[in-house]
């Protein structure tokens, strides 16, 4: 083959390939459905097709990027309500976590952790009776100053002033005393159930613990 023969074939196939270059550097083009489900090939992106999404596609028709439609108001805040919602979540846990190391942290054994919460029931058993002694030794002054004001009044004398004061005094303090260690109580009915739910926990996380060291 002369080289004038392989130059006319090599502008032939140049030729050839114009119309294909051409054809594959064109306009952008986008498939897109209505609210029918027609589907559209456009060069424009209508407002349906925003509303609805679309694919950009190349001139063979493939699929080159897919573009959601657009959110609506209520979509947008439901979309960062659970957004909230799941960054409240994913911390929590954090914080839950944090919590069980710094338990097992603070207590080596189950037996620790027992120790410690009988010292806090303790502590509150050792005020409600502090309390209760004192509500004993009111309540025997509020008897002698009411025996008093008793025997002035079959006397035919007044109660004098002062003595009256001590009375209300004494009686708003043992009605305050009385509150307290009803909530005393229930404080300490709380603090029960919470150790053992606390216990419960406490064996949860251990168990949780060894499994994940165990091979």
């Amino acid at each position: 083959m002369s080289l004038m023969q392989r130059l006319l074939i090599a502008l032939a196939i140049v030729a050839t390939s114009l119309p294909l270059l051409a054809a594959n550097t064109g306009q952008t083009r986008y498939k897109w459905r209505d609210a029918h489900g027609g589907l559209h090939y456009t060069d424009t992106l209508p407002a349906e097709a925003l509303q609805n999404g679309y694919d950009v596609v190349d001139k063979q028709g493939y699929v080159v990027k897919h573009v959601d439609r657009a959110r609506t108001d209520e979509e947008r805040k439901a979309d960062k309500a659970s957004a909230a919602t799941q960054a409240s979540e994913r911390k929590q846990t954090q914080e839950q976590v944090k919590a069980d190391q710094q338990l097992v942290s603070a207590y080596a054994s189950e037996q620790d952790l027992q120790a410690a919460q009988q010292s806090r029931l303790d502590v509150i058993d050792e005020t409600i009776k502090n309390v209760q002694l004192s509500q004993s030794d009111q309540e025997k002054s509020l008897s002698e100053q009411l025996a008093h004001a008793a025997s002035l009044e079959r006397n035919g004398k007044p109660v004098p002033l002062p003595v009256q004061q001590q009375i209300e005094v004494l009686r708003k303090n043992i009605y305050t005393q009385k509150a307290f260690i009803a909530r005393k109580q229930q404080e300490r009915v709380d603090a029960g159930k919470k150790s053992e739910a606390e216990i419960a926990h406490y064996r949860e996380v251990r168990a949780r613990q060894s499994g994940a060291t165990q091979p």
